[in-house]
């Protein structure tokens, strides 16, 4: 059973408080300037839409985040394994990225997150955050996983309300992938204000009528966007150092071979320095099929792994087949490997 914490919320700045366990004071006090710091960009970034004070909550017996717009309340959970390799920074770009999907929360009047909107606000949540901490680079990998999602299920304006997946409440770089594909294209056309002007039109507008408001025109920004989601060359991109990057440990089939008409289990395991590398973010390639699968956590003799099942159809001919292997952490590396399996009649 959960036990309570004792809380502490005598961390306060000019525009930001702290609720932290008595136990990590020392996490909120290296971290309050910065926060503070943080607020003065996000309200300067976004429209100028963040309450003038801010509670944020720090959490160790939860491993989400969420925003309370009508508290002016954000809630950060620490037991993410991320948070582990490196705390302080973990905090601060949660935080931050929170603060921005507040800000836009209020600049739209709650229309940016009704569902169907709310990939927009995961994207540019993260934009706002990355330009924060001077680290845009790591948004590239987003054109990576767009590239898969596109080939798992077409992407475009319309379906993105009906993938739950990327709709829904995740806070990570697959879920914020098709926002900061999109808003990169919508700010490379238009430039930054014409997209908050964007936001800003939610309010009254569903998105269809707030693109063409904003951008003029829906089509030309779809048509721009998806052509260079599907003409992305997957490759290696390298935004951390080799040994912080995610790493292919061994990839094992259940059975050993597989069968014609009969899926075959593929666990793989993987290593990360900053455990910022999920299933979520992991995709394989089946080259006969040519179909792009996504996989689950699960848990083998060998330890953690990702679970993958590859189609095998019943007229497949006995021999060695290749996968390939994504792999796109948080951090915003991506890597490719290779992985051959075996089928028997």
């Amino acid at each position: 059973m959960l036990m309570a914490q004792r809380m502490d919320d005598s961390l306060v700045a000019k525009h930001v408080r702290i609720r932290i366990p008595v136990e990590r004071q020392w996490l909120g006090r290296s971290s309050i300037s910065d926060l503070e710091r943080s607020w003065e960009f996000i309200r300067a970034a976004a429209g100028g839409r963040l309450p003038g004070r801010v509670l944020i909550v720090i959490e160790w017996q939860d491993d989400t985040a969420s925003v309370d717009s009508e508290n002016s309340t954000i809630s950060i959970g620490m037991s993410n394994p991320a948070a582990a390799a490196d705390m302080k920074g973990f905090l601060l770009h949660s935080a931050t990225r929170e603060l921005a999907r507040l800000a836009l929360i209020n600049l739209s009047g709650n229309g940016a997150s009704r569902e169907e909107n709310r990939f927009l606000l995961a994207g540019m949540s993260e934009m706002l955050a990355r330009e924060f901490s001077h680290s845009v680079k790591r948004l590239g990998a987003a054109w990576a996983i767009c590239y898969y999602l596109d080939r798992m299920s077409p992407l475009g304006l319309t379906q993105l309300s009906g993938r739950p997946e990327l709709s829904g409440s995740n806070h990570d770089l697959r879920a914020a992938a098709p926002g900061i594909t999109l808003l990169t294209v919508c700010h490379e056309l238009y430039g930054r204000q014409r997209v908050l002007k964007l936001f800003e039109s939610l309010a009254r507008k569903n998105l269809e009528e707030s693109l063409a408001a904003a951008l003029k025109s829906r089509a030309a920004v779809e048509t721009e966007w998806l052509n260079r989601v599907r003409s992305y060359k997957p490759a290696d991109v390298s935004i951390t150092t080799e040994d912080e990057a995610p790493a292919l440990d061994r990839v094992v089939f259940v059975p050993d071979r597989g069968k014609p008409g009969s899926p075959l289990a593929m666990q793989l395991f993987t290593h990360d320095r900053f455990n910022d590398l999920s299933a979520a973010g992991i995709f394989v390639i089946d080259e006969p099929s040519g179909k792009v699968l996504q996989g689950r956590e699960a848990r083998a003799a060998e330890g953690q792994c990702t679970q993958f099942e590859i189609p095998i159809d019943a007229a497949r001919q006995e021999g060695r087949y290749r996968l390939r292997i994504v792999a796109v952490d948080e951090g915003g590396n991506v890597r490719n490997w290779e992985a051959f399996y075996s089928v028997a009649r």
